[in-house]
């Protein structure tokens, strides 16, 4: 069968045909606490479990065609977006809306990395009316495709077991080992900005995107967002 994507009535992206056998690769897990984690792994070469194949992350972003042009690994990992502007308070401080405050992202290597140079990573929504069937991916804006990682150099996830972490948004040089590299950490750690794409109403929430830059030839990372959603909780 021919491979195939459609949004069905509710909104909800369908794959079916060669399409429909890619595995899951994320999800969202329990925390204790006000805490939310959420994890992905992202393949940097084609990845096979149980027959059935995640394809590697392009090296450019294509919103026109499949989900994987877009950078979209997994379908059913959503991450939340911040539909309101952000609260900076003042002398006293009201929430008439949730604010969304991204705490840190993690990344463990698991398989390491040869081949590329580095790898972004960002959110991507979608345009497309429910019921349609072309599938339309966009970048999520400020910031498009690098709100979680601007730019993670191979030298950081050359060797399985190394993990670089970041909470502080665009700061460069950030490393926990003795690896040298410059790495520059995603642009929305911290409060989240309001979206800003011109899409009503404005998307909820987004896909994980990541971009490779080179060829990858091997490796195998997991991602870890960990976020939190604080004053007037609406959802």
């Amino acid at each position: 069968m021919v491979a195939g994507f459609w949004y069905n009535q509710d909104g909800l992206p369908i794959q079916y045909g060669t399409q429909k056998a890619i595995p899951e690769m994320g999800g969202d897990y329990l925390m204790y606490g006000e805490t939310r984690e959420i994890e992905q792994l992202i393949p940097l070469v084609p990845m096979t479990i149980s027959g059935n194949q995640v394809p590697a992350p392009p090296t450019a972003f294509s919103g026109t065609t499949t989900p994987i042009a877009a950078g979209i690994q997994s379908l059913n990992t959503l991450v939340p977006l911040q539909t309101t502007a952000v609260n900076t308070g003042g002398t006293s401080i009201t929430f008439t809306a949730p604010q969304l405050f991204f705490e840190e992202v993690t990344v463990e290597t698991l398989i390491g990395a040869t081949g590329g140079t580095s790898l972004a990573v960002g959110l991507v929504s979608t345009s497309q009316l429910p019921g349609t069937p072309n599938s339309t991916f966009v970048q999520v804006t400020p910031n498009a495709g690098t709100q979680l990682i601007n730019t993670l150099a191979i030298a950081r996830i050359a060797t399985a077991g190394q993990r670089w972490t970041s909470t502080a948004p665009a700061t460069t040089g950030l490393r926990w080992d003795t690896v040298t590299a410059t790495d520059t950490s995603g642009n929305w750690l911290g409060n989240v900005p309001l979206v800003t794409n011109a899409i009503t109403p404005l998307p909820t929430s987004a896909w994980i995107s990541t971009i490779a830059t080179g060829t990858f030839t091997n490796g195998l990372i997991k991602l870890r967002l960990r976020y939190t959603i604080y004053g007037q909780i609406n959802y």
